[in-house]
């Protein structure tokens, strides 16, 4: 029974380690078939869909099936997402070459300033796509959404902020695992931490729900 239950073990994490593999792999290609700038985000939103699905205990989906049909639907959106990105990572690069000349009281201040826009930048770029493939909402919603739940659970934030920084230390010194796991690893683990925020933020909507329909019921009673 322990050896079956040590089969059973490697099984499963066989079957992670491919499933990680090949959605790691198809970023990779889909990425390139959209002319790298153009396929980036869209196989990015394509893989946080296929990830997510994982996370909420669906890992009997068709991979690449899924995947494709993400990456078709979201092609335009993602990329519009993805240029909206850029664009305030340009603004914060071109804000720091001013910072260089300046200095005095001024410099401190739009090195906090900068500092402060650049954790919210964080937090939007991490955010952004969990929050896109698990919410049906309006598009500049999104935005605030994401920023919103990073701020929130600011504790998650950091978290993740030291995950990620381990796994690119693990990724600088193992290479060879960079094109099975340096993308799809990341991203579980993100989508994984993200989805602790959404679970937190279900329960809190519950409690206070919970907390109203007992008084409604108090008042009913005392009516």
């Amino acid at each position: 029974m322990q050896m079956e239950g040590l089969m059973g073990g490697f099984y499963r994490l066989s079957e992670w380690i491919m499933r990680l593999a090949i959605i790691n792999l198809l970023w990779i290609l889909f990425t390139l078939v959209g002319a790298v700038l153009l396929g980036l985000m869209p196989a990015s939103i394509a893989m946080f869909a296929v990830v997510r699905k994982w996370i909420m205990g669906d890992t009997e989906i068709p991979i690449f099936k899924t995947f494709f049909s993400a990456y078709k639907k979201e092609f335009i959106k993602g990329n519009i997402f993805g240029l909206i990105i850029a664009a305030a990572g340009y603004v914060l690069y071109i804000d720091l070459q001013y910072l260089a000349l300046v200095d005095g009281a001024l410099h401190t201040f739009l090195l906090t300033v900068l500092f402060l826009a650049g954790i919210l930048y964080f937090i939007l770029v991490i955010y952004l796509i969990p929050v896109y493939v698990h919410f049906d909402i309006k598009f500049n919603q999104y935005f605030k959404y994401a920023v919103m739940f990073g701020i929130a659970n600011f504790h998650i934030t950091v978290f993740m902020a030291a995950g990620l920084a381990v796994l690119y230390y693990v990724f600088m010194k193992i290479p060879g695992l960079v094109p099975f796991f340096s993308i799809s690893i990341p991203a579980f683990f993100i989508m994984w931490c993200v989805n602790l925020a959404f679970k937190a933020l279900a329960a809190k909507k519950e409690k206070l729900e919970q907390e109203k329909e007992e008084k409604e019921a108090a008042a009913g009673t005392y009516s």
